[in-house]
């Protein structure tokens, strides 16, 4: 049923945009009003998140770290929820907006990669739900950094130079832009 995906979403003029998330290192150059703005927006939709999503038409479902996933024929429904991880443990607190967020960003990368590299996503159907075609998973993770930032930059300030056999030059400073992303 499609009208069963359609979970509540705040109205068009209260969307938040996604260029006002922007790490704190840029925070500088958003305008005082602009920031405002997006405060009063996260505050009057704090109890407006999404925990999780039950839906069992859907077929079998699957609970992850920050989506719902539900096997469906040869497609798969995942709907991304404001929940938050960290370190594989799931935090009390939720996010507003975070699936949207979340789940934009994921529609962005499959759509500027797929003259790369096939990929899964069939269609987004809502701002936190997206069909993709069901794939075997590699369970392989990666991460992309820019940034001196988290667990990397921890190491980098004990004196670790070497990153996934990639060299880091000396004399960096925590959260600063990295020369090319590794």
């Amino acid at each position: 049923n499609t009208k069963a995906l359609r979970l509540p979403s705040p109205p068009p003029e209260a969307r938040i945009q996604s260029q006002i998330f922007v790490p704190r290192a840029m925070s500088s150059m958003m305008t005082k009003t602009t920031e405002e703005a997006c405060k009063a927006t996260i505050k009057e939709y704090l109890d407006i998140t999404l925990p999780d999503c039950f839906i069992p038409e859907l077929g079998e479902a699957k609970q992850g770290k920050v989506r719902d996933i539900y096997f469906a024929g040869k497609n798969v429904v995942m709907v991304t929820n404001d929940r938050v991880s960290a370190f594989d443990f799931i935090l009390p607190n939720l996010i507003p907006f975070k699936g949207q967020v979340l789940c934009g960003i994921s529609e962005w990368a499959f759509q500027e990669t797929k003259d790369i590299v096939p990929n899964a996503l069939i269609e987004n159907v809502d701002s936190s739900v997206v069909v993709q075609k069901k794939m075997k998973n590699l369970n392989v993770e990666f991460i992309v950094r820019g940034y001196l930032w988290g667990s990397m930059a921890a190491a980098y300030e004990k004196g670790d130079r070497t990153f996934c056999g990639l060299p880091v030059a000396d004399g960096l400073n925590r959260f600063q832009k990295l020369p090319s992303p590794i």
